[in-house]
């Protein structure tokens, strides 16, 4: 699943390793940009707000809100933050860390996209997240 911008940045989820049951237990991100590419494994942990569930949100409130959204991976892999703006547009920013110990690094892309895309960028999300839930048309995957 990737998402793009105008701007040259793209935000892409991708690898799935799925467990015994077919659950997507990890996957990679990679955020790109020009001249730079940060890619890191993540941890699809069942429990929590799941990042698809946090760009539904963004979806249902396409008209605006006031702030910021922000999400965190339960693991502290990534965070996403959201921003709108009164002409449709939002930001959204990504930012990634190898972790807590050193040596350890981080890169961070922020990029504008329609307010109208939020819909289809949370159905992909959702299908990428739970691979067999969507395939067989479930329709909600909860979260523990």
């Amino acid at each position: 699943m990737k998402i793009t911008s105008e701007n040259e940045i793209s935000v892409e989820f991708h690898s799935p390793e799925l467990n015994s049951e077919g659950g997507l237990e990890y996957y990679s991100l990679s955020l790109c940009g020009r001249a730079m590419t940060s890619t890191i494994r993540v941890c699809n942990s069942p429990y929590g707000e799941s990042p698809s569930d946090y760009i539904a949100v963004l979806a249902n409130n396409w008209q605006g809100w006031e702030g910021e959204k922000d999400w965190a991976a339960l693991e502290g892999e990534y965070i996403m933050s959201a921003k709108a703006d009164n002409t449709g547009h939002i930001t959204l920013t990504i930012k990634v860390w190898s972790g807590n110990w050193e040596p350890f690094w981080s890169s961070e892309v922020a990029m504008i996209i329609e307010a109208g895309q939020l819909e289809s960028i949370a159905r992909e999300f959702k299908a990428f997240l739970y691979p067999n839930c969507c395939s067989t048309g479930c329709g909600f995957a909860p979260r523990g």
